[in-house]
């Protein structure tokens, strides 16, 4: 019942945007004098009854008015609503009508066809000044965990670090982290203020200066820092994870290991590590009751298959050594110095034992041929030991190789070599597309024989890989992830105060879209960023949980991703609208029938095939 109250929340949210947008043109058009010939709320049939009338059923509107030129009218499916204007589309529209859209003037149009945008702002403005008298709870700005290798844990940020400012700008959440690194380019410094306590238990203050990269698989440039989280499990990262086969389910909370008590997942994971071989009790709270798990490590299985995925470049420093020599973004490091197909620790600690202004050989992959560089270690701006200027991260991507096969290991017994790519998997001939499907097909089998179809050069090899079974001492949540933290922000009921909150959020959040876009335009962020309907509804359910002032904080933001969208100058969007008005103004005349129709369909195929690509991924992502 809860579920289907969020999802009713969410389908009135959206329904808002839409109808909120519709009402802006509305009312432009009504100011103008422009014919509008129909207002809905809501899409579908008009709300009626059948009715039997002349010996048959027939079915007849009930909330329909308006006796002059313009039918107002509520319908079904309450997700928004229309209108309808005469001359909006002269493609398809004789244009005869005086008080048509296409007979007025040109700045008058533009104003017509802005103003949903207008109200989707407006609209976003309201929510983001009501929200905080509401209450909002948002990600607490506390570090979770500093990934090792990564900027953030160099610079020597750790994990129980409050953030409070980055740039000087004050930190509210840990998205503000998040969007203020995302929203730069990789490699741009931030200075970071935090509060860490000392060994006396005092607090302690520092400043750090950390430079983001954009690691292979990130949708946005990072500095490699995970919000705190809560011991509540959100999710596995792999079927069979030893959790879920000691009997925990997604949104159990763990209380308390061996009777000590654990509020964090960072605490919890630290818990486990000290507590001593062999079974662990642990109190889990599930629906309101708790109890007692006790859970024999020795009883779960965790697989080995002596294998790991190659290293592959995330970022190169500008004007960098490697910079200098021609090394990109995802390009496979095969050798470094002839180590073939290092791991990421081997490529640091061959540039470190090389020293300073030592020549550094590398063989890498790209667009499956080998290129032979050569280029220098320098002392690097932040830098505390030589380097070429390169980041690494896992080459997951297609196609599927094989990096690091570990002696004695699955891998080496079934015949696999580091640089093999592997085409298919599983007894129907899978085939892989990246390691993520890789590891799907062999995890569901468990200790059962897969085939794999492996391509070595010009031949194609079949080939059969077995996992191991690596004995467990201690129980481990390695394969889980916690939820994050969220606490509640201070409530604001001062109207002056809220609404200065309001302009500053809904700014921030249009500087963030058309920065995205432009990062999505450039490769600095990661198509995969880019989410349609189901992804929205899956990301709204997670928010509706926390109540509905983060959700007016969440319908507030989509008010302004449609804005800007909508704004685009690309047919069939309304900024497309604006640009035809604009040209036309140009031109001295209006554009030919022929023109508008191509144009304007080639927009709908563009965004019809757009939006099938992104609602397939998002229901992929869902379901894996």
């Amino acid at each position: 019942m809860e579920t289907i109250l969020y999802v009713v929340e969410i389908v009135l949210g959206l329904g808002l945007i839409i109808l909120v947008h519709e009402l802006g043109h509305f009312l432009a058009a009504k100011w103008f004098g422009v014919h509008v010939r129909k207002f809905a709320i809501g899409f579908g049939p008009v709300v009626g009854v059948p009715v039997r009338a002349g010996g048959r059923w027939q079915y007849r509107g009930l909330l329909t008015w308006g006796k002059g030129e313009t039918e107002y009218s509520v319908r079904w499916l309450p997700l928004g609503g229309f209108v309808d204007l005469a001359g909006e589309h002269p493609e398809v529209e004789d244009g005869k009508d005086p008080r048509g859209l296409c007979n007025k003037p040109a700045w008058q149009r533009i104003v017509v066809f802005s103003a949903g945008v207008v109200m989707n702002a407006v609209l976003a403005l309201a929510l983001f000044t009501v929200a905080p008298a509401v209450g909002i709870v948002a990600p607490v700005p506390v570090v979770g965990d500093a990934i090792e290798g990564m900027p953030a844990a160099k610079a020597g940020i750790m994990p129980g670090d409050r953030i409070l400012a980055v740039n000087g700008d004050p930190v509210e959440t840990f998205e503000d982290l998040i969007w203020t690194v995302a929203l730069a380019d990789a490699g741009t410094s931030f200075a970071i203020d935090l509060e860490r306590t000392g060994k006396e238990g005092a607090p302690e203050f520092a400043g750090i200066t950390v430079a983001s990269t954009r690691v292979p698989g990130s949708l946005f440039p990072m500095i490699g820092l995970e919000p705190e989280r809560e011991p509540v499990i959100a999710k596995w990262l792999r079927p069979g994870a030893l959790l879920e086969q000691a009997g925990f389910e997604e949104g159990d909370r763990i209380v308390a290991v061996d009777g000590r008590p654990v509020e964090t997942w960072r605490a919890l994971v630290k818990a486990l590590a000290d507590a001593p071989p062999g079974p662990v009790a642990l109190r889990r709270l599930r629906g309101g009751t708790t109890k007692e798990v006790r859970v024999n490590p020795a009883d779960l299985k965790m697989y080995e298959y002596g294998m790991a995925w190659p290293v592959e470049v995330g970022g190169v420093d500008a004007g960098s050594p490697a910079a200098e020599v021609g090394v990109r973004p995802h390009d496979r490091i095969a050798a470094i110095q002839d180590k073939k197909w290092p791991s990421a620790d081997q490529v640091v600690e061959t540039v470190k034992a090389a020293g300073a202004d030592a020549e550094i050989r590398l063989t890498l992959l790209r667009g499956g041929e080998f290129l032979d560089v050569s280029c220098r270690t320098a002392m690097l701006p932040g830098a505390d030991h030589p380097r070429t200027g390169i980041s690494m991260g896992a080459a997951l991507g297609s196609p599927v190789q094989v990096g690091t096969v570990t002696a004695g290991g699955p891998a080496q017994e079934a015949g696999l070599r580091p640089g093999d790519l592997i085409v298919s998997a599983g007894d129907r001939g899978r085939r892989v597309e990246d390691w993520g499907d890789l590891l799907e097909t062999v995890l569901a089998a468990g200790e059962r024989p897969v085939p794999l179809q492996v391509q070595r050069g010009g031949s194609v090899l079949a080939t059969t890989l077995r996992a191991k079974t690596v004995p467990q001492e201690r129980l481990s949540v390695a394969d889980a992830v916690g939820m994050p933290m969220y606490k509640p922000l201070p409530r604001i009921y001062s109207p002056l105060k809220a609404a200065g909150r309001g302009l500053k959020q809904t700014g921030l959040w249009l500087t963030r879209v058309y920065v995205n876009l432009k990062q999505l335009m450039t490769g600095q962020v990661s198509t995969r960023a880019a989410a349609g309907p189901v992804g929205i509804v899956r990301a709204a359910l997670a928010v509706a949980s926390h109540g509905p002032g983060t959700m007016m904080e969440f319908i507030g933001m989509l008010a302004v991703c449609i804005a800007v969208l909508n704004f685009l100058p690309v047919p069939p969007f309304d900024g497309g609208h604006v640009l035809f008005v604009i040209l036309e103004r140009i031109k001295g005349g209006p554009i030919s029938l022929k023109v508008r129709t191509w144009v304007w369909s080639a927009g709908w195929a563009a965004v019809l095939a757009i939006f099938l690509i992104v609602t397939y991924r998002d229901i992929l992502g869902w379901i894996s």
